[in-house]
């Protein structure tokens, strides 16, 4: 059996790497915080995250456990499954555009 890098996801047709990842989740999270009511302030007051590490998710400098996508949702008055579904239509786009 090959051995498996584990830094690598595959998705749609395509190999993705974590930092790919991040900026892509970090794209997500930035578009979940365009309303006035999911500003950094207040999703770092809501997430009880610091604001700096929430600049650099959305830079894609920094990933995020589970943990930390379930206290975004709720900060962002989103499930974590609509969080992952908006994750996974980027990740589709992110790929198509690859190929």
């Amino acid at each position: 059996m090959d051995k498996i890098d584990e830094r690598l996801l595959w998705h749609g047709g395509t190999h993705i790497d974590e930092a790919a990842f991040n900026r892509i989740f970090g794209r997500v999270l930035a578009k979940l915080r365009g309303s006035d009511d999911f500003n950094p302030t207040r999703t770092a007051q809501h997430s009880g995250l610091d604001r700096a590490f929430l600049y650099a998710i959305e830079r894609g400098e920094k990933g995020v456990s589970l943990f930390t996508l379930f206290r975004l949702a709720s900060a962002s008055k989103q499930s974590a499954a609509g969080i992952v579904r908006l994750m996974e239509q980027e990740l589709a786009a992110d790929t198509e555009g690859r190929k």
